[in-house]
């Protein structure tokens, strides 16, 4: 199996070669928070671990960093962050240990992108969070590259003679809220109007969790109906909110959030490129 990565900022096309059988999985997380006393970093671990024993792709979706401490920050409280990130060089140290903590899973990792939590530190803070981790994970043998907000990945399947396609179009949020009656699924009405050429469409930020799969009618470039299926993902990553008695979450009565990432499988059935999603929560 050979993965390799080219980018133009705005897709990133990540090819996925095999002679044999293309049979290739996918880990989608999002909104890990990781220097949040709330990060459950254990069921992080466990997901990570299971990534790289079936040699999986893992991608992060933004808000990998909670970084809400900063000086300028106005939603900082010290109280919800952990211990050992207490300190005058509180970016710094952050992206150290997290590169540190990803460094087994370095040639696995092969996109992170932007969230609102990592653009807000951009802002006001000039600096770029994640590719100070991109080119940390780099040092560690990884090829990773860095997405924006939102953006396109192309899954380029190459199976002896056969050449195709998958098309995931990403956004760290689309719902434009916290969605606590909908989870976010009105999202899915909107962005299967204006994305229609992708085959899945992931969003995270809300922390909620949802599969939901449109079948559509089509018309092939030789006239042919046809049907497929778009699958709409949403990620709720690895912060307990709820465990904060004082936090966010509790104060807009958002409830708990399920904990964990999208598992996606790319390969080839009957001779056509097939995708299908899963959920990995607890």
């Amino acid at each position: 199996m050979k993965d390799k990565m080219e980018n133009d900022n705005r897709v990133i096309s990540i090819k996925v070669e095999d002679n044999t059988k293309i049979n290739k999985q996918v880990y989608l997380m999002s909104d890990v928070h990781f220097d949040s006393i709330a990060c459950d970093r254990k069921t992080l671990k466990k997901h990570l671990e299971e990534a790289k024993a079936k040699d999986a792709l893992i991608i992060i979706g933004g808000d990998w960093f909670d970084a809400m401490q900063g000086k300028f920050d106005t939603r900082r409280s010290l109280d919800e962050l952990r211990p050992e990130y207490r300190t005058d060089r509180y970016f710094d140290v952050v992206v150290e240990d997290s590169a540190e903590f990803l460094k087994p899973y370095a040639k696995n990792i092969v996109a992170i992108t932007q969230g609102n939590h990592e653009l807000k530190v951009k802002k006001y803070s000039n600096t770029d969070l994640i590719e100070r981790l991109a080119f940390c994970l780099r040092l560690a043998g990884s090829e990773v590259v860095v997405g924006g907000w939102r953006g396109w990945i192309r899954f380029m399947l190459a199976f002896t003679t056969r050449r195709s396609s998958i098309k995931l179009y990403y956004s760290h949020n689309a719902g434009g809220s916290s969605a606590a009656v909908t989870r976010g699924v009105i999202a899915v009405n909107r962005q299967s109007v204006f994305e229609p050429d992708a085959d899945i469409i992931w969003n995270g930020h809300t922390h909620t969790a949802y599969i939901m799969p449109i079948s559509r009618e089509r018309l092939s470039e030789r006239g042919l109906p046809y049907t497929d299926l778009a699958w709409h993902v949403r990620t709720p990553g690895y912060k307990r909110d709820w465990d904060i008695i004082d936090g966010y979450a509790s104060q807009k009565g958002l409830g708990p959030s399920p904990v964990g990432c999208a598992i996606i499988t790319l390969e080839y059935v009957e001779n056509y490129p097939k995708v299908h999603c899963d959920l990995n929560i607890i």
